[in-house]
């Protein structure tokens, strides 16, 4: 549970550093680059050349898989920043929050990681996930939204898709080809592979870059880093069952995200929104609960 615990703070840290990108009119684009090239500097400094020049082969089945990642990384951004500006940031959050879908079914269906281990609270701690996040991120309906359409619903679709590619591709990843001591290393190369993809696509569309752009993507690239560094120890901790660990985290960042959200930004919850909360902590009570029988 500590590993999930850090994940989950590494990722209330990122969601702190994307909020302050707006107050500080930092420009999106550039300082997701540059977090990128953060990520990747911080993942030397805590690995170590000697451990890279040690475990790093370009013949092992993981590291086209990390390169392959880092496109889909840095797509999947474009993808939100895209439906934020279209559609709204709740339904932006609501589609890549719900893409835990693809590795929890993937998990029980397809991989069967640890199926076994799972009991009938947890199943239904898993399903009332779902219902948590709805309920959290549900925002008053403005009557200036568009009506919901196949086309409104194409761009959030395809965050659900790429969120839960990229959930589900770590998750087979870990358990088939990263051994303990690649774990470290595993995202260097994903964040690597990302940051070549925007640093082109900057470079073509000319994108300038700034102080604040600077500043703001090594406040994001050191914990993004450590998000998924730790992210992988964790889903090793659980026997690589993303029916477990994705919930508990999706779940996880939502609360203590929102929690700062009031506290910080001031931000106001509907009565919905504040049952979406205590929801929340009755699912990870139901998907924990064995952890911390074990640890009393």
């Amino acid at each position: 549970m500590v590993y999930l615990l850090i994940t989950i703070l590494a990722n209330v840290a990122i969601f702190m550093a994307f909020r302050s990108y707006s107050k500080f009119n930092v420009n999106t684009l550039p300082a997701i680059v540059v977090n990128y090239g953060v990520c990747v500097v911080t993942g030397v400094s805590f690995v170590g050349a000697n451990s890279l020049k040690t475990h790093v082969e370009p013949s092992a089945p993981w590291f086209p898989f990390a390169l392959a990642l880092g496109i889909v990384f840095i797509s999947s951004f474009f993808l939100m920043a895209y439906t934020t500006q279209k559609r709204g940031v709740s339904v932006a959050t609501v589609a890549s929050k719900m893409s835990l879908a693809f590795p929890v079914i993937l998990s029980l269906f397809v991989f069967k990681y640890a199926v076994n281990e799972l009991d009938s609270w947890n199943y239904l701690g898993i399903a009332l996930t779902f219902v948590s996040i709805a309920l959290v991120s549900r925002k008053k309906r403005d009557s200036s939204m568009q009506p919901i359409t196949l086309k409104y619903l194409l761009l959030p679709m395809s965050i659900f898709v790429l969120g839960g590619l990229i959930d589900s591709s770590i998750n087979y990843a870990n358990h088939n080809y990263i051994e303990e001591a690649v774990e470290p290393i595993f995202p260097i190369f994903i964040f690597g592979s990302a940051f070549v993809s925007g640093s082109l696509f900057c470079l073509v569309k000319r994108v300038k870059f700034g102080w604040k752009e600077l500043v703001g993507g090594i406040c994001l690239g050191i914990p993004n880093y450590f998000s998924i560094f730790f992210k992988l120890k964790g889903l090793s901790a659980f026997n690589n069952n993303g029916a477990i660990v994705y919930p508990i985290l999706n779940i996880g960042i939502i609360i203590v995200s929102t929690l700062l959200a009031i506290v910080i930004f001031k931000e106001r919850l509907s009565r919905i929104n504040y049952i979406g909360v205590g929801l929340a902590l009755v699912v990870i009570f139901l998907l924990s609960y064995q952890e911390i029988l074990k640890a009393l």
